[in-house]
């Protein structure tokens, strides 16, 4: 049996907006669900989950907790589920006040959000606003989803090299589901990788073993989202070293494409090919290819 023809995979980070908004000041919009779906039709995607994005640092176009909730309603054979979004400045912006996040988790999960992201607020991921966001999610058992990237330059959570500081949050709320993506953490999967260029997408064989896997062996709740050019560069790179990483840690990774845009399916394409072709070839397991296209998405997405 050909799993990649008979297994359809879950998309657990898909963008979409209704037509009618502005244009990046870089080009390009939001895709439509239309357009997403296409896609999905060509790689055997069932559905994706819907993210919600607000951070003013990369927005041109936020797709709020409502507009995420009204696309899901519209299209559920597409999105079926989505995240709400979650910033850490909402409400008080302020490091002594926390706001009480669990109402706005109780609010959204009625209406049948999932979890909270894609959180990009461009501060350190150990700033008082974010552990207190962090401290009710965990709480309420609600899954976030995380980009990371480099503080006044590029948008989304920072750390510093070796992630040092993620490390601290994935002590400190051992019960809260992490998914991290984004150069800036993919680049940490090698361990030659220095403050010069880990927020690149990096070449070369991979330098064994960078941070992440020393992560994900230690915390179970660290789940690597592989999407966009980011992850099929740090999965791409080095075959060899990839086959190995699924093999042991396969039961923290997830399929996704972070597709933003309507010319960004390629990278879609590549990320589907990259897992049914190690499939295909045996060099990932029948149990590691199921977990990762869909059966770790279908956990995360129940709790």
């Amino acid at each position: 049996m050909d799993l990649t023809k008979t297994l359809k995979k879950i998309d657990l980070h898909a963008h979409s907006h209704l037509p009618g908004g502005p244009e990046r000041v870089r080009g390009g919009t939001w895709p439509t669900p239309e357009i997403v779906r296409a896609v999905y039709d060509k790689l055997n995607i069932e559905y994706g989950l819907l993210m919600s994005c607000g951070a003013p640092e990369h927005m041109h176009d936020p797709i709020t907790s409502r507009d995420a909730e009204a696309i899901s309603k519209a299209y559920p054979e597409t999105f079926p589920y989505w995240f709400c979004y979650l910033d850490p400045r909402m409400a008080y912006n302020n490091v002594n006040k926390v706001p009480d996040y669990s109402y706005y988790i109780d609010f959204f999960r009625e209406r049948g959000a999932r979890g909270a992201g894609e959180i990009q607020a461009n501060m350190m991921i150990d700033d008082p606003r974010l552990i207190g966001l962090f401290s009710h999610c965990a709480k309420k058992n609600f899954p976030v989803t995380l980009h990371f990237g480099q503080l006044g330059i590029r948008w989304g959570v920072v750390d510093d090299l070796g992630l040092v500081r993620l490390e601290k949050i994935l002590a400190e709320f051992p019960t809260l589901t992490v998914l991290a993506h984004a150069a800036s953490f993919w680049s940490e999967i090698s361990a030659d990788v220095t403050e010069e260029t880990r927020h690149q997408n990096n070449k070369g064989k991979i330098v064994r073993e960078g941070r992440i896997a020393a992560l994900m062996r230690k915390y179970p709740n660290l789940i690597c989202d592989i999407s966009a050019a980011s992850g099929f560069n740090a999965l791409s790179r080095d075959l060899e070293y990839t086959y190995e990483f699924f093999d042991e840690f396969y039961p923290q990774i997830v399929f996704a494409t972070d597709i933003s845009s309507p010319a960004y399916d390629f990278t879609a394409s590549n990320l589907s090919n990259l897992l049914d072709d190690g499939y295909k070839s045996g060099n990932i397991s029948s149990v590691a290819y199921r977990a990762i296209v869909r059966e770790n998405a279908l956990r995360i997405l129940s709790q």
